[in-house]
């Protein structure tokens, strides 16, 4: 059987991954890390070898999607894939699989696994809604709430995605692929900005990323979100 964790969430899917493992390990069952790459591995007899101490493994894989593989026609059958399926359907196999920041609906895996989605909490959104002009104090006080219980690199990425796309609106950018609803939200609260004043907020965002990853950043990410938002909204 397979198990696949992700989501638009990556620390809590990871976290549940981990959990997973423990699980498994606290049964006494054998804990086996491979690559993507060896996945045919398991089907050619490494799952048959079980050890004096246990009577099944478990498999522990990363990014498995990122193996190329396609889903098997009557006219081409692919390796892989043909593994997955009867690995799927084994339950003397036990396949775990992190995906990093996937979606569910983006699995190719998907109707062969169980998914585990970790969604960002529902606050985040609302963090992201909130970030307009005059808005600063229930800005910095949904941002204090969310860092409680989010890790503060993720809720920083989510929130630049999501300036960045109020930027590409007040620039008659978006894409086209954009779904109808989602294109008319993020038009609309572009329109509550000045431009000149949004681009700048995203420039700041830059900085504040480019400061986290050289080790510049003498604040942390909350404060300087928290300072920013203080200057521009």
């Amino acid at each position: 059987m397979i198990t696949v964790y992700c989501g638009e969430d990556p620390v809590a899917a990871r976290a549940a991954y981990i959990k997973a493992i423990a699980a498994y390990t606290d049964q006494q069952l054998e804990i086996i890390s491979l690559p993507s790459s060896s996945i045919l591995d398991i089907k050619k007899g490494l799952a048959d070898n079980l050890s004096l101490f246990s009577s099944q493994k478990v498999f522990c894989i990363e990014n498995l999607e990122k193996y190329s593989f396609k889903k098997s026609t009557k006219a081409t059958k692919n390796e892989v894939y043909e593994a997955l399926v009867s690995i799927a359907a084994d339950r003397s196999i036990i396949l775990l699989d992190f995906e990093d920041a996937k979606q569910a609906r983006e699995l190719k895996l998907k109707d062969l696994a169980t998914v585990h989605e970790s969604k960002p909490a529902t606050s985040i959104f609302k963090l992201m809604d909130e970030c307009v002009p005059t808005n600063k104090v229930q800005f910095i006080k949904s941002l204090r709430a969310v860092c409680d219980t989010q890790d503060e690199m993720f809720v920083f990425i989510m929130l630049m995605r999501h300036v960045r796309q109020l930027v590409l609106a007040a620039h008659d950018a978006l894409s086209s692929k954009l779904p109808p609803w989602q294109k008319g939200k993020v038009l609309a609260q572009a329109k509550r900005w000045d431009k000149k004043l949004l681009t700048h907020f995203y420039s700041s965002l830059i900085k504040i990323e480019i400061n986290a990853k050289t080790s510049a950043d003498h604040y942390g990410i909350r404060k300087s979100l928290e300072i920013l938002a203080c200057h521009y909204l």
